[in-house]
């Protein structure tokens, strides 16, 4: 029998795991599949391992695993996966990250006009991830950066909490145009709030993506990917 489950990195901040929680129970109650669950690797529970027991429990012998992550990194790329190994009697078929589609284009434009972003002269734009080893988060924070100066005609910078280029010295440069600070996190918190502590001046900070109900056909889409990829290879080593 077959299961999705959806893994999320968690937060110490109890109301944010349950806006999590809330989220992806509108994901689960769209979804046909009859055993579904939800974990995080984080801080909170249930952890993965107990997810994935929970799946096994209800019967499931194949798990769709959905990485709910905005970026792909060394949770999603490494720490994940190494989890899911833990069970090599099952059958788990792991998806990929949120990555870059037009829908979060569409929500970082949402998150800039809700602050007030006119597009003037004198206005920028500064997305700020995580920050990651894994090279990949980087190219990817660039395209959708690209992607939301194209839609807004506007320019749009790049930088991160915890790799460079870091956010203090990029908003640095831009220190004589008003900086409005796109904090591209799911989770807000303590990033958010140490940003504000440390930047001052002509800043506006604008919410960060969240768990907006647009991400929820993404979401659908990447378990739909994951089985659609799992089939086709079965079909080449047959």
């Amino acid at each position: 029998m077959k299961a999705i489950l959806y893994i999320a990195h968690g937060s110490r901040r109890a109301a944010a795991n349950a806006k999590f929680i809330a989220f992806i129970q509108k994901v689960m109650q769209r979804s046909p599949a009859v055993i579904q669950a939800f974990g995080f690797l984080e801080h909170t529970e249930p952890s993965v391992a107990q997810a994935v027991e929970t799946c096994i429990g209800q019967g499931a012998s194949e798990i769709t695993v959905v990485p709910v992550f905005l970026l792909p990194g060394i949770h999603t790329n490494v720490d994940i996966p190494a989890e899911l190994e833990r069970y090599p009697d099952s059958v788990c078929q792991y998806g990929k990250p949120l990555g870059v589609e037009d829908v979060l284009v569409s929500i970082l434009v949402d998150r800039l006009g809700e602050a007030g972003f006119g597009g003037l002269e004198n206005e920028t734009v500064l997305l700020v991830g995580h920050g990651s080893r894994v090279t990949e988060a980087a190219i990817e924070l660039e395209r959708l950066a690209s992607s939301l100066a194209e839609k807004m005609a506007c320019h749009v910078h790049t930088a991160f909490v915890t790799t460079p280029p870091f956010y203090q010295g990029v908003a640095g440069k831009l220190a004589d145009q008003k900086i409005y600070i796109l904090p591209y996190f799911l989770f807000s918190g303590g990033y958010t709030v140490k940003m504000e502590k440390e930047l001052d001046g002509n800043v506006v900070f604008c919410e960060p993506i969240g768990f907006d109900e647009k991400l929820i056909p993404l979401i659908e889409k990447r378990a739909t990917e994951v089985e659609h990829e799992f089939k086709l290879s079965d079909y080449d080593t047959a």
